[in-house]
């Protein structure tokens, strides 16, 4: 096995990846503020670094909470499944003979890895 497929290598780079975006966007709000905005509207405090990551933070969290937070989401954590609320897996599973339903358990053992008394 690799070094660089492990779970915590893999984690290391997404930390180092989203925190060096994170310190460079810091960095550009600062030095944008400060440069251009900064004179036309004559404020005396200067942008610090710390203050635009922290703008930059901001802005990732509302942009992925107006792109990804929904209310209501058909398919919640806390929704539980219900084989009769009509959905089309609902249904073929309920159409399923036994010898394919056996069939489809051995899928699921051998290629999820999980043992055969999880898979009934």
């Amino acid at each position: 096995m690799s070094l660089l497929t492990t779970k915590t290598a893999r984690t290391m780079m997404y930390l180092l990846g989203i925190g060096g975006l994170l310190v460079c966007n810091g960095v550009i709000v600062a030095v944008i503020w400060n440069g251009l905005l900064h004179d036309s509207m004559g404020n005396e405090h200067h942008l610090t670094f710390l203050e635009g990551t922290g703008i930059t933070a901001f802005a990732y969290v509302v942009v992925f909470a107006v792109k990804y937070g929904r209310a209501g989401v058909a398919f919640s954590p806390s929704r539980s499944f219900n084989a009769t609320d009509g959905s089309s897996v609902a249904k073929r599973c309920a159409e399923m003979t036994a010898d394919q339903r056996a069939a489809l358990r051995q899928e699921l053992v051998q290629s999820c890895g999980c043992r055969e008394s999880e898979a009934k």
